[in-house]
């Protein structure tokens, strides 16, 4: 009977340590921000450009350089496009008199339509960011769930090892 309760309870410690080890790499895992870079994008030598900053989930972010008049989809395509991003949300901040404001834009519905649908023009200094996609289950929650199934399985270990050895 008390070979039988250290059997569980070292069994337990060891899958339990284990799991918190594991789970404490993955939670403290530091990943390096992906780094802003500038892009030059021109047609010809002459031509004058804009600048714009576009951030989030794109593949290249950074300041780019973009002839006048560039549209949104243009300029999400020559940063390499979206990588796990909400496309349902991108937010433009425009500093044109003309049109100052924030735009939230679903670019999922602009890259179907049809060609009587004016492109959404970027202008000198706008600011687009991409947000990334949010996961069904926030981190927290699963770390959670992974802790309480933890320690179900331990107790369950030792209710089975405890009724087996009688």
């Amino acid at each position: 009977m008390l070979k039988s309760r250290v059997l569980t309870i070292a069994i337990a410690a060891v899958f339990f340590q284990a799991q918190v080890s594991q789970a404490q790499n993955s939670f403290f895992e530091v990943k390096e921000p992906p780094r802003a870079a500038e892009y030059i994008y021109r047609s010809s030598q002459k031509e004058s450009l804009i600048s714009v900053q576009l951030l989030g989930a794109v593949k290249n972010p950074g300041i780019y350089y973009i002839p006048p008049q560039t549209d949104l989809l243009k300029l999400v395509t020559l940063a390499g496009g979206a990588e796990n991003a909400d496309l349902t949300e991108v937010v433009v901040r425009k500093n044109d008199p003309s049109q100052k404001g924030v735009y939230e834009l679903d670019l999922n519905k602009l890259m179907k339509s049809t060609s009587e649908v004016k492109p959404f023009k970027l202008a000198q200094d706008d600011f687009v960011y991409v947000p990334k996609k949010q996961p069904w289950i926030s981190s927290d929650i699963a770390q959670s769930v992974t802790i309480v199934s933890l320690i179900t399985s331990i107790i369950l270990t030792s209710v089975l090892i405890e009724k087996n050895s009688d």
